[in-house]
């Protein structure tokens, strides 16, 4: 071969190789139009992080004291205490000279001023997607202590609503299209799970889906499990019900590497309990620690449990991770986010 030709060559793929990279960080940058009818660029910021935006003589003493009591309270479910956010304090000038912060997905913005109003104003897509800006403006410390005591919810819901949204959107793009079906003509419902995941076992009645991966040279898996069965009433929904079908079908399905191993939940650390709603779909989600029966390996878990009305059936999805001596919220929240995904067809 010449050496035109070899030239030519190299540089048609190098060509290639730019364009296709052009193309993966447009594709990061731009949410697809359905989702981001502005088409704004993607907001920034790492998983489950707040920027907290006020001066450094508001943000002290039992303001940040009541700041943390809700934003860095423990998660529930994890048995090594990990936040619900990570906090990073911006001052107001670093805030507007800066379009980075700006375009940071969580933001909360504290003012307090003799000359305002007691308001709480919200944002929501403001200069990126997906995004939330709720500024507290009050005239006294009081005002400002009642407000976040009072909206403090309201804005963790949408900032983890943002989460969920963001890792939706990422692994939309790497969606397990097999996976998709399965799920759609199995359960009737499909899950956005990224081809990340593999398909352990997938039957009629019940399916596992599974990332098993190396993260600073030690093994981590990331689990969820979908099960239905006939609805027979509410009664299915009392939580001793809940754990008591998760042990049974964990038992059935989930062994553990040693011989007579296999997964339940681990009874000596409280279970927390809440309604939450998937999508216009009311759900029971419950909290808790895994163990493996037989074995010494155990980690947190999310279990979701619906009424498909539709289709007279009672669904569970359960998620749960195995990261040993590492923190886990990060990763508990792509399993949530793939739930939060949930789309009856």
């Amino acid at each position: 071969m010449s050496m035109k030709r070899i030239l030519f060559l190299f540089l048609l793929f190098a060509t290639a190789i730019l364009s296709s990279c052009s193309k993966d960080r447009n594709s990061k940058q731009v949410s697809t139009e359905a989702d981001n009818p502005k088409n704004l660029p993607s907001s920034g910021g790492k998983t489950l992080e707040m920027i907290l935006v006020s001066t450094d003589d508001v943000y002290k003493g039992s303001v940040k004291d009541s700041i943390g009591t809700y934003f860095q309270k423990a998660c529930d479910g994890i048995n090594q205490p990990e936040p619900l956010f990570d906090l990073v304090h911006i001052l107001p000038s670093n805030f507007n000279n800066s379009d980075m912060f700006q375009k940071h997905r969580n933001i909360l913005i504290i003012d307090v001023n003799k000359n305002n109003a007691n308001k709480v104003y919200k944002n929501y897509n403001y200069k990126a997607f997906p995004q939330a800006y709720f500024e507290v403006s009050v005239t006294n410390y009081d005002s400002l202590f009642s407000l976040i005591r009072k909206f403090a919810p309201i804005m963790i819901d949408k900032f983890y609503e943002n989460e969920y949204r963001r890792i939706g959107l990422a692994f939309k793009k790497l969606e397990n299209i097999e996976a998709t079906k399965k799920l759609k003509n199995t359960f009737e419902f499909s899950l956005t799970i990224s081809n990340e995941f593999s398909i352990s076992i997938f039957n009629d009645d019940f399916a596992w889906f599974k990332k098993d991966y190396m993260a600073k040279k030690q093994q981590r898996t990331l689990n969820i499990m979908v099960h239905k069965i006939p609805y027979i009433g509410q009664g299915m929904f009392k939580e001793e019900k809940i754990i008591e079908l998760r042990d049974k079908i964990s038992k059935q399905y989930i062994a553990g590497p040693l011989h007579g191993s296999y997964m339940g939940t681990e009874k000596r650390f409280p279970l927390t309990r809440k309604n939450v709603n998937i999508k216009g779909q009311t759900a029971v989600e419950t909290r808790g620690l895994w163990r493996l029966f037989n074995d010494f390996m155990g980690g947190p878990f999310i279990n979701y449990c619906f009424f498909d009305q539709k289709n007279n059936q009672f669904v569970m999805i359960d998620c749960f991770v195995y990261s040993p001596n590492q923190p886990k919220r990060d990763e508990l929240i792509q399993l949530e986010s793939i739930v939060y995904s949930l789309k009856f067809e």
